[in-house]
């Protein structure tokens, strides 16, 4: 019983240790509220993204934003039909070459209101050293300027490229009538994905010592 403990222990404190590895800092997207600032330890990409909260900047609805489930300020990007896509960068260390990871975030569309309650379809890009690997959902406006906005749950899986790269995140439309989209996003977590062979042995592990348990 204590060998199969002992193996149930290591693998899990492998995996652990791996998962402790990957730096990406102020995954909250904590920082000076104010337009055209990136968050604290990130770095504007394309454009110039925005450091929000509940009551902006540009913030043209009815009533306050409400903050994302991670609380704190969250980040604002704009992209429009002319080929603007306002995106933020962070280079990380500690990662693995070839690894399996999965980015887990919260993402909104905020809308717009220029003269006249409006804004378009919007998702947000993300990029490994500058190399597209996944698009989250598109999320359409509010219907109405005094709506709520709803942030969403999401997770994109990618491969690191390197140990060290630069992950840069950048506002995209899916519009129809040329308005911008206005996208938040807050609550970044990258995590590693435990490869098929580990996830096995572990479920070997603890089958073999609830059976010795018995």
């Amino acid at each position: 019983m204590k060998t199969y403990r002992a193996l149930a222990i290591t693998l899990s404190a492998g995996m652990v240790s791996t998962a402790g590895a990957q730096v990406i800092s102020n995954g909250d997207l904590t920082g000076p509220v104010g337009a055209s600032i990136a968050p604290t330890d990130w770095f504007s990409w394309s454009g110039s993204v925005d450091t929000c909260d509940t009551t902006g900047p540009f913030n043209s609805t009815g009533n306050p934003w409400v903050l994302s489930p991670n609380g704190g300020t969250f980040v604002r990007g704009g992209a429009n039909n002319f080929g603007v896509n306002e995106a933020f960068a962070q280079d990380l260390t500690g990662f693995t070459a070839g690894q399996v990871y999965t980015v887990e975030f919260y993402i909104t569309n905020l809308g717009f209101n220029g003269g006249s309650w409006n804004g378009e379809d919007g998702f947000w890009r993300m990029y490994a050293d500058g190399v597209a690997f996944g698009d989250t959902v598109t999320l359409s406006k509010p219907i109405a300027v005094a709506d709520d906005i709803a942030w969403t749950f999401g997770t994109l899986s990618f491969i690191a490229p390197a140990n060290d790269f630069e992950l840069a995140i950048a506002s995209q439309w899916a519009g129809t009538t040329g308005s911008a989209a206005y996208m938040g996003i807050d609550g970044i977590n990258i995590r590693p994905v435990p490869t098929p062979a580990t996830l096995a042995l572990l479920g070997a592990a603890g089958l073999a010592a609830a059976r010795r348990r018995r």
